[in-house]
């Protein structure tokens, strides 16, 4: 990773921000349409906790993160949570990353936490 230029996003939920969890979802969903038509975007996106639920397949914004993934955004679900919530055949976006990868890309990278 010496390439230290860039941006991650950091969700740990299927929402962003405290307060109202079906507004957070709102803005979740508004944030990522709008990443997709932008020409600038994150390094990477990490996702844990039950973020990772927003890569299975029937997550309603995997649309959006499959075109962050063909712009070339990092989709990371961390496998503990993967595995701890039973995601494991259902992530259909982005690939599983230890803590050990995942740290690698906190540490070398200004993270954003969503």
């Amino acid at each position: 990773m010496a390439d230290q230029k860039g941006k991650v996003f950091l969700l740990g939920s299927e929402s962003i921000g405290r307060g109202d969890d079906n507004l957070g979802y709102e803005i979740l969903v508004s944030l990522l349409k709008s990443l997709t038509e932008r020409e600038d975007s994150p390094r990477a996106i990490v996702f844990w906790n039950t973020g990772v639920n927003l890569l299975t397949k029937d997550s309603p914004v995997a649309p959006y993160l499959k075109r962050l993934e063909e712009k070339g955004v990092q989709l990371l679900a961390g496998q503990l949570c993967v595995r701890e919530l039973g995601l494991t055949d259902k992530i259909i976006l982005g690939r599983l990353a230890t803590m050990g990868e995942i740290l690698d890309v906190l540490l070398n990278y200004e993270v954003v936490a969503l």
